[in-house]
């Protein structure tokens, strides 16, 4: 992705939406595993504000491998990136709590929330709306 903010979320049974991800241009956007395991992408994606999108084939880069030795080692250091990523957030909603996660997701993605809606972030954190605008209010105080 070269310019924009697509988020990657999943919808429950009763139609609520949590935000998995966000990727902010410059970035590589889509599930890793889908495109590994050559699968229709599971974890739908949406662009949140106007993005140009790049596109490959996932094969026709993986040719490229022999011919091009820096090539295979950029895509190993964007699965480390991946892989370091989620684990990260997995650790993080588990051991902090949702001022400490806001905390790091300002951050992480700093001035993102001047482009998305509030609930976006909330879902993002594991939190309300409501539970989000309590902690932009204590950190405004501090």
């Amino acid at each position: 992705m070269e310019s924009g903010i697509v988020r990657a979320y999943f919808t429950n049974q009763e139609g609520q939406e949590y935000n998995k991800q966000f990727f902010v241009a410059p970035s590589s956007i889509g599930a890793y595993t889908s495109l590994l395991m050559g699968s229709p992408n599971l974890i739908p994606q949406q662009a949140l504000t106007d993005c140009i999108i790049w596109t490959a084939e996932y094969a026709a880069i993986t040719r490229r491998y022999d011919d091009f030795p820096d090539l295979e080692r950029l895509a190993r250091k964007m699965a480390e990136h991946y892989f370091l990523e989620k684990e990260r957030k997995e650790l993080e909603i588990v051991l902090l709590n949702a001022t400490e996660r806001y905390q790091l997701f300002q951050a992480e993605f700093p001035k993102i929330e001047q482009y998305i809606p509030q609930y976006h972030v909330a879902s993002y954190l594991g939190i309300t709306p409501i539970q989000l605008s309590r902690i932009r209010r204590q950190s405004a105080k501090k």
